[in-house]
């Protein structure tokens, strides 16, 4: 063969190639234009296949696949399609999700990122953003439950949408081959939905499952049926058909619509239309209050939030269904809302607009009114990377139903099962609150502890601000005890505590009388003869308002004993403790503690306080035990530390208004005496304008400069001594000029 024959041989072959690769992309076009996302996929794939190149029909092979909620092969396609130059924002929003989907959460915030550059007021870019920080928040939560499996009458096909009144169950399937032929929908090749209904029996086992009858159910998908309160409506979701075929859009898209029908003679009769169906939009998923007042749906139609809205209708006085309302923000968002589900004011659904695992998750959120709480993700187990959706409950609340594609056939959801709020047994805890007998209060910071049935003690705790504790759930039957140091104690036996076999325990509470007396006791001393010193009065205030709490005197052991009226355990007391005796200086301090026992309580620590013997010529000071009131080098402010002796010094003048005091102040030896003198006054100005300013009237205080004329050491000039020899010279001294029972003067009050 020539090189001519062999060069036209090729270019044929490349004709006959590209030619196939083109029919393959408008047979698939055609089928995804008839919304046959199966077929359009075999199409497509076998195009790429011989090598096609077109980013639009790897796009249409991504929705395909998207479509179908085949999210390994969708990522695959929208990775293509999201880093090429034709990509749309909703392109690279639907990237970011399936990568989401896949576990890539990290990726997926880049490539959401991107998105809200291009779509910047799309609440799902605030929502979803730093995904890795709010996931691992999420997880750290509690869950609904431990455990998810799947019901047993799940069948080959799809499984969808279950919903309980009292012991019917209703659910939808695409289970077997009707009238004699398998009817398949186009979307996936999947037998058409039809509505089943089966008994709950006592044990909790799905029994009887049987189709319900022929003209309810028809050749095209019904779901999502729902009973009024009475049972006697049903309300479903139907494909819009009217006289046997289907009716479609402008768009070619045959919609979803809301039918009724009300049961007659132990028959569902009387077929119609739910007043807001339309061809040009869905309407479903129909949801009931428990007043069957008002009906909640999904739809996209005109005027929403953005993709499929969660809408309410109220019911009228006629009898009609008033005009729908969208449910709006914080509910709505830019992504899809679906299958609503109302058990008593909590209103359940499915969203992949809202943070969550991956695809659509299941949501609750509180009913208030004509408003909503805060959104709550149902999280892992419920959740998961998949399409999680669909949930209801039976009639006790404790057992859930829900959808989910999580198992590996494809285009298949079955129907799982799980128990409300439950946990491993490693899991579990016993809860419970300590309260005040009288007035319900909590009690904080007590101690609880938990025995078994031979009083041995097997745990125990402490309650929280709010009177709250928490022990891990016990293998054996167990009692709880809680006693106050001093006081009462409580106690709840085991067969008064109902344990939960499958989560928490919620222990009753606990009642125990926890505002007593408190016990107190002050030990006083003479300061000059630590002998025991009879006849000092004691008085005891709230320093928040100055009640008068405890006074008393004194015996003969220096002791005197009393009770602070009405406390309550876990109060945080502020007192303020005052000792008065003639003759001798006057002592007051603050105390604060917290009442955690009603044994004697001692005001003063156990070794006691003194009172020191008041003689004119002493010092304060030195009386009080104050440490010396220094100042910086060449400096006469009143330091930080000075500060707070001489607040003591002004207490004991303004308990005993007899006393009188000269101010002595004294400098080291540095500088000229001229300099020191000066100084020295400077201080003790200073220190007598602070005592002023502390309430003390002037004529209570004389203040004298000595400059460095007292020197307390040898560091005389010249004298070679450090800075805190230097500083001891650099003094206050408060000598008691005289007082109402000052004792003999002492020789100090001269100068």
């Amino acid at each position: 063969m020539t090189a001519r024959s062999i060069l036209s041989l090729v270019l044929v072959c490349a004709a006959l190639i590209g030619r196939a690769q083109e029919a393959l992309l408008r047979q698939g076009d055609l089928a995804f234009e008839a919304f046959s996302y199966a077929e359009a996929i075999e199409a497509y794939e076998q195009a790429f296949h011989r090598n096609a190149n077109s980013i639009e029909h790897a796009r249409r092979l991504g929705e395909s696949y998207w479509n179908l909620r085949d999210t390994r092969n969708a990522e695959r396609w929208y990775a293509i399609v999201a880093a090429s130059s034709q990509a749309t924002p909703i392109d690279l929003y639907r990237y970011a999700e399936l990568l989401r989907v896949s576990g890539q959460y990290a990726d997926s915030d880049l490539w959401l990122k991107r998105y809200g550059k291009l779509a910047p007021t799309d609440s799902r870019v605030r929502t979803k953003e730093n995904a890795v920080q709010k996931l691992v928040a999420l997880l750290e939560g509690d869950g609904i439950t431990h455990k998810v499996v799947p019901v047993p009458f799940n069948s080959g096909y799809s499984d969808i949408s279950p919903f309980i009144l009292g012991d019917t169950l209703f659910f939808a399937s695409s289970r077997v081959e009707r009238f004699g032929s398998r009817h398949v929908h186009s979307w996936n090749a999947q037998p058409f939905l039809d509505l089943y209904t089966a008994n709950i029996n006592d044990t909790g086992a799905v029994v009887g499952i049987t189709p319900l009858p022929k003209g309810l159910n028809t050749d095209y998908h019904e779901s999502n049926a729902v009973l009024s309160p009475d049972g006697n409506t049903l309300f479903f979701t139907r494909n819009n058909v009217q006289n046997g075929r289907k009716v479609l859009s402008e768009e070619g898209i045959n919609n979803l619509q809301i039918m009724v029908r009300t049961r007659q003679n132990g028959q569902w009769a009387n077929e119609r239309a739910f007043t807001y169906n339309s061809p040009s939009y869905s309407v479903g998923h129909p949801a009931l209050s428990k007043d069957g007042r008002r009906l909640y749906f999904t739809s996209d139609m005109p005027g929403g939030i953005g993709g499929k809205d969660l809408y309410v209708c109220h019911l009228n006085d006629q009898g009609g269904w008033d005009a729908p309302v969208n449910l709006g923000a914080p509910i709505n968002t830019e992504g899809d809302e679906m299958f609503p589900y109302v058990y008593n004011n909590i209103l359940y659904f499915a969203s992949d607009g809202h943070l969550g695992l991956g695809g659509l998750d299941l949501f609750r959120v509180t009913i208030r009114g004509e408003g909503f709480g805060l959104v709550e993700n149902l999280n892992a187990p419920v959740n998961g990377p998949a399409d999680d959706f669909g949930l209801c409950l039976d009639r006790t609340g404790d057992i859930a139903y829900f959808v989910s594609d999580r198992g590996d056939a494809l285009g298949t959801e079955n129907i799982y099962r799980f128990r409300m709020n439950s946990k491993p047994d490693e899991e579990r805890k016993w809860r419970g609150r300590v309260l005040d007998i009288a007035d319900a209060q909590p009690v904080p910071y007590l101690q609880v502890r938990m025995f078994d049935q031979y009083r041995n003690e097997i745990a125990r705790t402490v309650t929280s601000a709010q009177g709250v504790y928490e022990f891990p759930a016990p293998n054996v039957p167990a009692s709880v005890n809680a006693r106050i140091p001093g006081g009462s104690h409580a106690e709840l036996a085991n067969n008064e505590i109902e344990v939960s076999l499958y989560g928490d325990t919620d222990v009753p509470d606990l009642f125990i009388n926890s505002v007593m007396d408190l016990p107190v006791n002050a030990i006083l001393k003479d300061a000059a003869t630590d002998e025991w010193l009879e006849g000092v009065n004691v008085t005891v205030r709230d320093v928040r308002d100055g009640t008068l709490l405890f006074t008393g005197y004194t015996n003969e052991m220096g002791i005197t004993q009393g009770q602070v009226p009405d406390r309550r355990y876990g109060d945080d007391l502020n007192l303020e403790v005052t000792f008065t005796k003639p003759g001798y200086l006057s002592k007051s301090m603050l105390i604060d503690f917290r009442v955690l026992m009603f044994l004697e309580q001692a005001l003063v620590g156990p070794d006691g306080t003194s009172l020191s013997p008041i003689s004119a010529g002493i010092d304060m000071a030195e009386a009080m035990n104050l440490r010396p009131i220094y100042f910086d080098f060449r400096d006469h402010r009143i330091r930080s530390d000075a500060a707070g002796e001489l607040d003591l010094v002004a207490q004991v003048l303004r308990l005993d208004p007899s006393i009188r005091i000269e101010l002595r102040s004294h400098t080291d030896s540095r500088a000229s005496t001229e300099y020191n003198d000066a100084l020295s006054e400077r201080r003790a100005q200073s220190t007598r304008q602070y005592l002023l300013e502390q309430g003390i009237s002037a004529d209570r205080i004389v203040a004298k400069g000595f400059g460095e004329r007292q020197l307390v050491n040898a560091c005389t000039d010249g004298a070679e001594c450090s800075e805190e020899e230097h500083q001891m010279n650099r003094r206050t001294e408060f000598i008691i000029t005289g007082c109402k029972d000052c004792g003999e003067a002492v020789q100090k009050l001269k100068p």
